[in-house]
C-alpha cells in the first residue's frame, strides 16, 4: 500500500529499514567466535526512526532478532543498523520528557559521580552527554568539564544553559588531539556501532592512568535471566547487551585496568516511573492505573533491580 497526500503537500521521507534478516551470523562481534544461536526472536518492525533511540523511549520489548554468542556470552542484534543510519537518527533526537525528568537525572548523576574520585580540577568529557546534566554536575563538583553529544537538539539544550557539549562524534573528538583525566558514558556503550573502536577512542582520549567511567545494563544480571524475553531493556536502541564478564575483557583488549564493578542505580519520578511499568508490562497496566491516583507524579523514586552496572577503569 502507498501512502497518499492531498495536493499540493509534500510527504516526509520514510524512515530506512534494516537489512533483511539473515540466517545467524557469520561471528560474534566481539570474541569472533561463530558459535551463535537466536535468544530472541524480532519483536515489531524494522524502521530505524529518531523516537525509537531517544533516553526516554517507551519501545520495551520491541527490536530485532537477538542472537547470543556461545562463547563469550554477549547478546546482540542482527541486523543493525548501519553506523550512517545510527548517526541521522540520533542527529534527529528530540526529548522533552528528559528535560521535564531534570531534577530526578541530577540526583541520579550526583550518586554516580561519587565513582569519580577528587576533581582537583580534573579535565573530563562525558561522551553522549544529552542535555548536559552530567556535565553540570561534573562542574559542581570541581571538573572541568565538557561533553559530546550527537542529537542536535540535546546539544542545543546544553549549549543553552552555558555547558560545553559538542555536536560530534567521538572519533571526530579524538581526532583534534583533545586529553581529558577522566572520559565518562552513562548508558552508552549499548548503543554504539562499533563499541570496541568507541572504547579504544576513549583510551586514546585519556591521559596515562587516566579514568573511564560507563554504566549499561548487565544481560547476566539474575533479573534479566528471569525476565527472559520479558525484560524490559530488550530494545531497537540496544544493539549490545552486556554483562559482569565479558565487558571487562572488552575493556582491557582496548587498553583498560578494571578497578571496580557496581551496581548502577537510577532515580525517576514516580509518573515516570509508572508509564514505564504500563509498556514494559502490558498486563500490569491495571496495577499502574491503580496507583497513578495514590502516588506523587513527582516523588523521586530510586530504582535498582541488579540489571545496571558500573565500571571503572583506568587507562593502562
Amino acid at each position: 500500500m502507498t501512502r497518499s497526500a492531498a495536493p499540493g503537500t509534500r510527504l516526509a521521507p520514510a524512515p530506512p529499514a534494516l537489512p533483511a534478516p539473515a540466517s545467524a551470523p557469520e561471528r560474534c562481534p566481539l570474541c569472533a567466535s561463530g558459535r551463535t544461536a537466536l535468544r530472541f526472536p524480532a519483536r515489531g518492525g524494522n524502521v530505524v526512526e529518531a523516537r525509537a533511540y531517544a533516553c526516554t523511549s517507551f519501545g520495551h520489548r520491541r527490536h530485532p532478532p537477538i542472537w547470543r554468542c556461545q562463547a563469550c556470552g554477549l547478546l546482540f542484534q542482527e541486523p543493525r543498523p548501519s553506523e550512517a543510519q545510527l548517526l541521522a537518527a540520533y542527529g534527529d533526537v528530540e526529548d522533552p520528557i528528559y528535560l521535564a525528568e531534570k531534577e530526578n537525572r541530577l540526583l541520579t548523576f550526583r550518586r554516580a559521580a561519587r565513582l569519580l574520585g577528587e576533581a582537583a580540577g580534573r579535565r573530563l568529557l562525558d561522551v553522549g552527554a544529552y542535555c548536559g546534566f552530567f556535565v553540570e554536575v561534573a562542574r559542581e563538583r570541581g571538573f572541568d568539564a565538557e561533553g559530546i553529544e550527537l542529537s542536535r537538539w540535546a546539544a542545543g539544550q546544553a549549549r543553552a544553559r552555558g555547558l560545553a557539549v559538542h555536536n560530534e562524534t567521538i572519533a571526530e573528538r579524538a581526532a583534534r588531539g583533545a586529553r581529558y583525566d577522566v572520559v565518562t558514558m552513562w548508558d552508552v556503550v549499548e548503543h554504539l556501532a562499533d563499541p570496541r573502536r568507541d572504547l579504544e577512542l576513549a583510551a586514546r582520549l585519556l591521559r596515562p592512568g587516566g579514568l573511564l567511567v560507563l554504566s549499561t545494563v548487565d544481560a547476566g544480571s539474575r533479573v534479566a535471566r528471569w525476565l527472559g524475553p520479558r525484560w524490559p531493556w530488550l530494545m531497537d536502541m540496544h544493539l549490545f547487551y552486556f554483562d559482569r564478564r565479558n565487558l571487562p575483557a572488552l575493556l582491557e583488549s582496548a587498553g583498560f585496568r578494571v578497578l571496580a564493578r557496581r551496581d548502577y542505580a537510577h532515580t525517576v519520578s514516580a509518573g515516570y516511573l509508572l508509564r514505564k511499568l504500563e509498556a514494559s508490562f502490558p498486563a500490569l497496566r491495571w496495577l499502574a492505573r491503580g496507583l497513578r491516583p495514590l502516588v506523587p507524579s513527582r516523588l523521586p523514586i530510586p530504582v535498582s533491580l541488579g540489571d545496571n552496572m558500573a565500571i571503572v577503569a583506568e587507562r593502562r
